[in-house]
């Protein structure tokens, strides 16, 4: 608790445009500029210092070296910068274990020349979670991973990311059904059951969901809203004040960008809507949270919070 507030933490995913071309099975136009740092995220640090939020940023290695002055400007403000993979791989929890290895050690590295220190946090594309990057993760030195979406619906979920976008979904995208059933708060998993906290853990390494509305376990985090409205965020916030929920909210750097303009990228609902229309829901959202939660960066939050 800080003062009258409990703690909580904002997440963001910065997933440039070229993650959202390669999920639909295409190159990005040649000459396309890096629209969600060059928009998104100077958005985002004013409305974080807007409202008093320090934050996560999961940053992908490939954009890191010419990000830079980005991340190291996020830093410079009192926000954490952790590691999202290298190249945003679909299906990320089918790879081996030494696959995993190098890609998160090769984003390590990226992050710790760009940054001038290593991260300690790590995230998952797509939610796409296996038991065996614990074991990567706490090899490589790191405090947490972030990856688990506790939500029953993940098969759901991928039924109708297929039907809107006309093509594959990865099996692992989303995570599993088994993943509703874990907590929703920080914990130490059971490496042979992730979504159950283990009795006595054998690794550091502590587990931090995505938080999904309590009871129900549908997710809230930003995208949903911009796509359900604005009930589903007050719904969810509401129960999880009620049921005293350490909340750790999503959002997308892609979120806050002015409209993609390209018709192939129309299924992703939140990137075709111009930043005038999805304003006053997303400035909601935050004022919300940080009205409810002394929001800070990710680390910071769990070792106050397990």
């Amino acid at each position: 608790m800080t003062g009258r507030k409990p703690i909580g933490t904002i997440q963001v995913d910065v997933d440039e445009l070229w993650v959202y071309y390669e999920s639909i099975g295409r190159r990005p136009p040649p000459g396309s500029r890096a629209q969600v740092y060059q928009e998104g995220i100077p958005r985002l640090l004013a409305l974080f210092e807007r409202f008093a939020i320090r934050a996560t940023f999961f940053v992908c290695g490939w954009d890191a070296p010419a990000q830079a002055a980005w991340l190291a400007e996020m830093l410079r403000q009192g926000h954490e910068v952790a590691n999202h993979t290298t190249w945003h791989r679909t299906g990320f929890a089918r790879l081996s274990r030494a696959e995993k290895r190098a890609d998160i050690a090769t984003t390590h590295h990226l992050i710790a020349a760009a940054c001038g220190q290593a991260p300690v946090g790590f995230k998952s594309p797509g939610f796409s979670f296996a038991a065996d990057q614990l074991a990567v993760l706490a090899d490589l030195g790191y405090r947490y991973d972030s990856s688990i979406l506790p939500t029953y619906y993940a098969p759901l979920l991928r039924g109708l990311q297929r039907t809107l976008s006309g093509g594959q979904v990865d099996p692992s995208h989303y995570g599993r059904a088994s993943h509703g059933r874990a907590p929703l708060h920080p914990y130490y998993p059971d490496p042979s059951a992730p979504h159950r906290a283990a009795q006595s853990p054998s690794r550091p390494i502590i587990e931090s969901p995505v938080t999904t509305m309590p009871i129900l376990r549908l997710p809230m985090h930003s995208t949903f809203v911009l796509t359900a409205g604005r009930p589903l965020f007050d719904a969810g916030l509401a129960l999880a004040q009620a049921r005293r929920v350490p909340i750790n909210y999503l959002l997308h750097a892609a979120d806050v960008i002015d409209a993609a303009n390209d018709p192939a990228l129309a299924s992703y609902r939140f990137l075709a809507m111009p930043w005038a229309s999805k304003q006053l829901l997303y400035e909601h959202m935050l004022r919300r949270l940080s009205q409810t939660y002394h929001l800070i960066p990710t680390a910071e939050f769990l070792a106050s919070a397990v």
